[in-house]
């Protein structure tokens, strides 16, 4: 078959696709996975904690207790109670401490429903590599970068002001915008086994440039074509080998997922990720001994017919990228 009459088939069949990825936008609440999780992490905490389940962020291990003094976690406040027990479900989202008094997180953790959520809403913990420990604040402001989009995860930073200063040592925010070198993530997110655990885990994995998360991320997409086109070989008339024909003849024209204000970090085979309830966490390198946050967990892809939507090959993690942001972080908070 000619290249050309090879590619206005696959236009054809990507046209029916485009059709079948419309309706079932149309059935989802919300543009992107990642979002909201404010009403959701909290509930799946519960419901993944109810059944067996390892404490082991994907294939991380545990942290020292007050080995990463910034890290914090963001809370459910109305799923609190006077117990410190409490705390172990209304976990949803992570930030880091960049001053006593401002959290730096993600802006899909401070969204809900479309809308920006109350400084009531949320408590953050300081102070805790257990859930079950650390100190409580209450919230004076949050702060939503004004471009953030829901859809693209395009600007997704946040910044949270405590009502009371926390004793915890900040972390130093990079002033370096490079793709290269060892990083470490932590958070109290989804493992491997599928739990939610309640010691708070890291992973160490590479920094990699964006056009290989590109690529890696739209190989994801053109198998999950493939895929959902497999449903439908006898609507398109289509042989199964025709498949593999639409795969390569729509990846090369497919938009790149990342911006330049993204940062990626992974394993090639994803064998160490962040996952559900890591957002908003801190991604840092080392300075001299020192931590240097260079990015905020925000988002990730997986297959379609994957069990779990981390830790698979060429699925790296999508990370907000700081050094874009020095400037915009500086004049809200005075902190540099």
């Amino acid at each position: 078959m000619s290249s050309m009459k090879r590619f206005g088939r696959a236009l054809t069949v990507a046209a029916g696709l485009l059709t079948l990825a419309s309706t079932a936008m149309a059935q989802t609440a919300t543009p992107r996975s990642e979002v909201d999780p404010f009403g959701r992490v909290a509930k799946a905490r519960t419901e993944a904690n109810a059944k067996a389940g390892g404490d082991r962020v994907i294939n991380g291990y545990a942290a020292n207790p007050g080995q990463f003094p910034f890290q914090v976690s963001l809370l459910v406040a109305g799923a609190l109670d006077d117990s410190k027990d409490s705390q172990l479900n209304a976990h949803f989202c992570g930030g880091s401490l960049i001053s006593p008094e401002w959290v730096l997180t993600a802006a899909h953790c401070l969204v809900y429903a479309g809308a920006q959520i109350e400084p009531q809403q949320i408590n953050v913990l300081t102070g805790a590599t257990d859930l079950a420990e650390g100190d409580r604040h209450q919230v004076a402001e949050i702060i939503v970068n004004e471009n953030y989009d829901p859809f693209t995860m395009d600007n997704d930073i946040g910044l949270i002001k405590l009502a009371t200063p926390a004793k915890e040592a900040p972390i130093k925010l990079t002033d370096k915008n490079d793709d290269h070198g060892p990083v470490t993530v932590t958070g109290w997110g989804r493992t491997e086994t599928g739990a939610m655990p309640r010691n708070l885990l890291l992973a160490k994995m590479s920094l990699f440039p964006n056009e290989a998360c590109n690529t890696g991320i739209k190989t994801i997409y053109a198998e999950d074509m493939k895929y959902v086109l497999a449903r439908y070989l006898n609507r398109f008339r289509l042989s199964e080998s025709a498949l593999d024909d639409v795969s390569r003849t729509l990846t090369p024209v497919m938009g790149d997922p990342m911006t330049g204000n993204m940062i990626c970090a992974g394993e090639p085979d994803g064998a160490r990720d962040a996952c559900q309830g890591d957002s908003g966490g801190p991604l840092f390198g080392d300075e001299g001994g020192t931590p240097v946050q260079v990015g905020i967990v925000s988002w990730g892809e997986g297959p379609l017919d994957a069990a779990m939507p981390c830790g698979h090959a060429n699925a790296y993690g999508i990370y907000t990228r700081i050094a874009n942001y020095k400037d915009w972080i500086a004049q809200r908070t005075g902190v540099q």
